[in-house]
């Protein structure tokens, strides 16, 4: 069996699929809200992560930017994030946001929840 790479982000892995199970992390976990987006974490022994983009936010075209966005942060970010369930929730500000912008602030949010393992300082 070949191991996936640490950068990949396969879909059904890391996903966090159907609705009860974000109703769960929304219920069970700890929200750490910024400027632009709502970070909210549960702990569990695998990783998984969910995206959240309100109507409010903008038209399809925007919403998927944003996921998009989202999910390639993710993805870079995996191998250094402690292991847990995440929801991602896009406010409406982020609309105007470029990727660089929210990817700062996605940084940001996760040094202040101590979920990620590097210091601010060191981008890889």
């Amino acid at each position: 069996m070949i191991s996936a790479h640490p950068y990949s982000f396969c879909r059904k892995k890391f996903s966090l699929g159907k609705n009860r199970n974000y109703q769960h992390v929304y219920k069970k976990g700890k929200s750490f809200p910024s400027r632009d987006l709502v970070l909210i974490f549960m702990q569990s022994k695998d990783l998984r992560a969910g995206f959240s983009i309100s109507s409010k936010v903008g038209n399809a075209v925007v919403r998927n930017r944003l996921k998009r966005f989202f999910k390639e942060d993710f993805r870079r970010l995996k191998p250094d994030i402690v292991s847990g369930r995440y929801i991602f929730v896009a406010r409406t500000s982020a609309a105007g946001k470029t990727h660089a912008e929210l990817t700062d602030e996605i940084t940001k949010v996760l040094l202040r929840a101590k979920l990620y393992r590097k210091e601010a300082g060191n981008d890889a």
